[in-house]
């Protein structure tokens, strides 16, 4: 099970310029031809997003898996094109801020919150290709450039992309997950906050789509991942705590002018051949937009606490929506983004609960009549640090002043949390669900009955300290790493 979450993340071994031989976590390509039809096989889809009843924009749907339903490859260079315009204003990559000076992918400027200066009105988003030497420095554009972007030296040409050398397409969707040639292990384990480009000035709030328990349980020991035993806690090389959930495969772009027509999905593979050549390999994919399709908005469901550490919340599928997730973010006591999010502050879920990072529980969606959902009072993270899966010791779910005042101290209140709900007319949880099932499919269904992939989310909304009461989410800056989970008003 640990090597089918290692290839969630992309964590596969590959005869490419960006990774070889065998990989981590027993994971390996049997192919020669990574490129091959009898071996990998993409699939893509579009359609729209519904983002809070107030903007419209793109969503994407991808898988690339070989037969078995891992992650067909260890490194690719994606890039999307169809009849959209990028608005959204063009930012520096994050390496080329100076206090960033050293990250990993020097080249991406998503981490940054927008396309890069090439992409800004153009019909088309990127990575960087794998074959840019290490060392080569970002830059943005020939001669002259805005303040804030790097002009590129004489001779080298302009290299910044939304995607980066990091971002590829993987066996649920886009990831910054491609293998890091020098140590086999990929950019970052965590799946890219949502949605891209999010708009600073129009204060846009993005969520890391992580799903948890009770619907994301790989383990079946109702903890999800955090249960301490078959995964440890940990930072990948972009400084994000991996595996706080299965990725969702959600990819959605704000700020783009989305238009009906075909879109294609290009995905560029450089391998290394005998001798040391290297050759680039492109394997690619259509999909149609009628961009008058839109879902309808989703209201925010309350979440009631029972006063256990669970919880209720009523809410319905609208018309054209056929399945949708709950997903309630619990950030401990003073922890939410409202209130300034106080980092990894410790509740009574112990070391692997808040203390490390937010816990993330997702209930799935089914019913279109108004249903009442619950969640359980003791799946937040295993407490018990001794005893290995023979001392699985659950802690409370969402912890209430009462249970934080018994584990940390007399003053601390209740937990803060998030509550947010999306909605999909295709079966997004049977894709992203089956990478933890003992068979995976290759090729799992993507496509609504409609013929194409639409999404609807909710505003996001924050409850502190166990009450009813919910404040909507708005950030003015897009944070990074460890503070990703520290969003700033």
């Amino acid at each position: 099970m640990f090597g089918r979450l290692l290839a969630i993340a992309a964590v596969a071994g590959l005869f490419a310029i960006s990774g070889c031989g065998a990989g981590s976590g027993g994971i390996g390509v049997n192919s020669v031809n990574p490129t091959s039809p009898s071996y990998s096989s993409l699939q893509f889809a579009v359609g729209t997003a519904n983002l809070y009843g107030k903007d419209r924009g793109l969503n994407v749907v991808s898988t690339l898996r070989q037969p078995d339903g891992d992650s067909a490859l260890g490194a690719d260079t994606p890039t999307i094109s169809g009849p959209f315009v990028v608005t959204a204003l063009a930012v520096p990559s994050y390496g080329e801020i100076p206090s960033n000076s050293g990250f990993p992918d020097p080249y991406t400027t998503v981490i940054n919150g927008g396309p890069s200066l090439r992409e800004f009105h153009r019909s088309a988003v990127s990575g960087t290709a794998q074959t840019v030497a290490p060392g080569t420095p970002a830059c943005d554009r020939s001669g002259g450039v805005p303040n804030g972007f790097v002009s590129c030296p004489n001779g080298l040409s302009p290299n910044t992309t939304t995607f980066g050398q990091s971002g590829g397409v993987f066996a649920m969707g886009l990831q910054p997950a491609n293998v890091v040639a020098n140590t086999g292990q990929a950019y970052s384990y965590a799946p890219y906050a949502q949605p891209f480009y999010v708009d600073a000035a129009a204060s846009k709030y993005e969520f890391v789509p992580w799903g948890g328990p009770p619907a994301f349980d790989p383990f079946g020991d109702g903890l999800g991942t955090r249960d301490g035993v078959n995964i440890q806690l940990g930072d990948d090389s972009f400084g994000d705590p991996y595996f706080l959930g299965i990725g969702e495969g959600i990819t959605v772009f704000d700020g783009m002018a989305a238009r009906s027509g075909t879109y294609t999905l290009a995905v560029a593979v450089s391998t290394i051949g005998s001798g040391g050549s290297v050759s680039t390999t492109t394997i690619s994919k259509r999909a149609h937009l009628d961009a008058a399709v839109l879902l309808p908005t989703l209201v925010t469901p309350v979440f009631h606490p029972n006063g256990k550490g669970g919880g209720t919340f009523t809410v319905a599928l609208p018309h054209g929506v056929t399945q949708g997730y709950v997903q309630i973010v619990d950030w401990g006591p003073g922890g939410g983004p409202h209130d300034g999010a106080a980092t990894q502050p410790a509740n009574c879920q112990g070391a692997r609960g808040t203390s490390f990072a937010p816990v993330y529980y997702t209930v799935e969606i089914t019913k279109a009549a108004k249903t009442t959902y619950r969640l359980p009072d003791t799946i937040g993270p295993n407490s018990a640090t001794t005893g290995g899966k023979g001392n699985i010791t659950p802690s409370p779910s969402i912890c209430t002043a009462a249970q934080n005042q018994a584990k940390v101290s007399s003053s601390t209140p209740g937990d803060d949390i998030v509550v947010q709900f999306i909605g999909f007319d295709y079966p997004a949880y049977e894709a992203a669900h089956g990478l933890i099932e003992a068979t995976t499919p290759q090729n799992p269904p993507i496509v609504g009955s409609g013929g194409q992939s639409n999404i609807t989310i909710s505003d996001a909304a924050e409850q502190d300290n166990g009450s009813t009461t919910q404040t909507p989410l708005v950030v003015t800056a897009r944070p990074h790493g460890a503070s990703r989970f520290a969003v700033r008003r």
